[in-house]
């Protein structure tokens, strides 16, 4: 045995016991990513729109064939952190802190108001340039590693279950704290309108890059690897992911993570517009950014005891569905007082708030159904490609986000909108929703296989070929 593997093989075996320290580490991994990233998907289009004057389809192209990129960049960093040779401190870990930096620099420089007075081109080229380098490269680098990290934290499938719900958790929190905030610097009222300050926007970056590269290092600093890769012969990649894609419990949870992202990031991308456009009240935009998060929060004490009890696919499914109506009542109502669309609006939040909280300990029911069809177990590559399907669905609601915004009639460069444009927003912002949450659902119900009782009978089947391979 190498000398770097006896290395980690000693840290692994003197570790200490799993407990609230792992838990509260991997919150701050998700406060970290979820600090820029939910910045990015519920602001960006505007800067990008009301501040750099890009056109709204030239943007939403932007996200689409990045995240397309993302299709490469995701898979072919899970595989690599699959097949490397990990360092003394682990196989994940390192390379949360190393990319963390490089990241947040790039996160701050996509807001940079200097832009506002180059041509137009220029502006397009930076806008490009920054965003590949954030989503892309650093992004992908820091998120797949942290998401594939939960794996060797723990092998047990009830704390797995524990981390998921503190990373969803951390994803709310973060997502309160981006819904208030920033709405306070980032807009401003001249002669009675709402209009996005550009210096607002561009220290509100700054201040959330460093506090995630913080975040970063609490993660790297609280969590300890635990459980080390088995010896195994993977099979050559074109292979691999030939028998990826005929799992259809994979299959099925991309496709309803494609759904779901592709509905609530739609639905952040229109947010902006309707609070600035319908309501006429941009600073609104934060409270109402809250009913997309708080339910997560007020869920997250009950979400592993309710999905333990009724199972995650039952739990999520119902909720969507729940979910989907409300936002079809507030379509044919066309509501008009801003908060009592907050209101409905918090009621239908628990639908994705308790996806969010169980769809990681539901990629690990995955990942044990895929070791028992066929014996090999790549917990980065399948987060990886799960991750890829995520970001399809932001790369969707970017695109379609632009695209809607360009049917509706919007100009960009924050002039009055018409009343067909205003209308239109409206229009977008419940009924996609009100759809998508009602496609997830039956997807879930209909197509993907791993229900309460399957999870149990993959969890003790795995359980006895470990133990008979431990006594051979």
């Amino acid at each position: 045995m190498a000398k770097k593997d006896m290395t980690l093989t000693r840290a692994l075996t003197t570790a200490r016991p799993f407990g609230w320290r792992d838990r509260v580490g991997y919150m701050f991994g998700d406060l970290g990513n979820d600090f820029i990233f939910i910045f990015s998907s519920s602001y960006l289009m505007v800067f990008f729109t009301n501040i750099a004057g890009l056109q709204a389809a030239h943007v939403g192209l932007l996200f689409l064939l990045t995240r397309l990129l993302d299709a490469f960049s995701d898979v072919g960093w899970g595989r690599f952190l699959d097949a490397h040779r990990p360092s003394p401190h682990g196989r994940f870990r390192p390379w949360i802190i190393r990319a963390a930096v490089p990241l947040v620099v790039v996160s701050a420089l996509m807001y940079a108001p200097f832009i506002t007075d180059w041509a137009y081109g220029a502006k397009l080229t930076y806008a490009v340039v920054t965003y590949i380098l954030w989503g892309s490269v650093f992004y992908t680098m820091v998120n797949i590693s942290y998401g594939s990290l939960a794996s060797v934290i723990t092998s047990d499938p009830g704390q797995r279950s524990g981390l998921s719900v503190f990373r969803g958790l951390g994803a709310n929190i973060a997502g309160v704290l981006v819904a208030v905030v920033p709405p306070l610097f980032i807009y401003a009222s001249v002669d009675g309108e709402s209009v996005a300050s550009k210096t607002g926007f561009f220290w509100t970056g700054v201040v959330f890059a460093v506090c995630a590269l913080l975040f970063y290092v609490f993660c790297y600093k609280l969590t300890t690897e635990r459980v080390k890769a088995p010896q195994q012969e993977r099979p050559n990649f074109v292979r691999m992911l030939g028998s990826l894609f005929t799992n259809r419990a994979l299959l099925a949870l991309m496709a309803t993570n494609l759904v779901i992202m592709l509905s609530g990031l739609l639905v952040n991308t229109m947010a902006a517009y309707l609070w600035l456009n319908y309501f006429n009240n941009g600073t609104l935009s934060g409270p109402a950014q809250l009913t997309g998060f708080l339910p997560g929060v007020l869920m997250a004490p009950f979400a592993e005891k309710i999905a333990t009890r009724y199972g995650k696919r039952e739990v999520m499914a119902t909720l969507l569905l729940v979910s989907s109506v409300v936002f079809f009542v507030l379509y044919f109502l066309h509501v008009t007082s801003p908060w009592t669309f907050i209101a409905l609006s918090l009621v239908a939040g628990f639908g994705l708030g308790t996806f969010n909280l169980l769809v990681w300990a539901v990629i690990g029911d995955v990942i044990d159904s895929e070791e028992v069809r066929t014996g090999v177990r790549d917990d980065g590559t399948v987060y990886s490609i799960n991750t890829w399907a995520r970001k399809l669905g932001l790369a969707l609601a970017g695109g379609l986000g632009g695209a809607a915004l360009s049917i509706v009639g919007f100009q960009a460069g924050g002039g009055a909108q018409s009343e067909r444009t205003i209308e239109g927003i409206y229009a977008f912002s419940t009924l996609a929703p009100a759809f998508l949450y009602a496609i997830a659902a039956i997807l879930l119900l209909t197509w993907y296989p791993l229900s309460r009782k399957r999870v149990n009978e993959n969890v003790a089947l795995l359980a006895s070929r470990r133990a008979e391979a431990e006594a051979v």
